[in-house]
């Protein structure tokens, strides 16, 4: 694996865990931030570091599963939250 592609994993990661984050503490517009940022840093891979147009169907596509997974780990960190908020309620003292 060369080193590009160790980066962009590791930007990956970091991204899905802070969209996870985001929904564990129930932050909308931080999410949303999260969001935006890595929407915009994906469009920039996608035009400056693979050359595409920046109209181009596999530009699109490329943002909507961005944003799908985005959403997914909010969901996912979302549930966790939930989950724990309710079983920290009931739990014997």
């Amino acid at each position: 694996m060369n080193l590009t592609l160790v980066i962009l994993i590791s930007i990956l990661v970091v991204w899905m865990l802070a969209s996870g984050w985001c929904g564990l503490a129930r932050r909308y517009g931080g999410f949303v931030l999260v969001l935006l940022t890595g929407l915009a840093l994906n469009w920039a891979w996608m035009i400056w570091g693979l050359g595409a147009k920046p109209f181009e169907r596999p530009v699109f596509m490329a943002q909507a599963a961005a944003t799908g997974y985005a959403v997914c780990a909010f969901l996912v960190g979302w549930v966790a939250g939930r989950l724990t908020r309710a079983l920290r309620a009931n739990r014997l003292d």
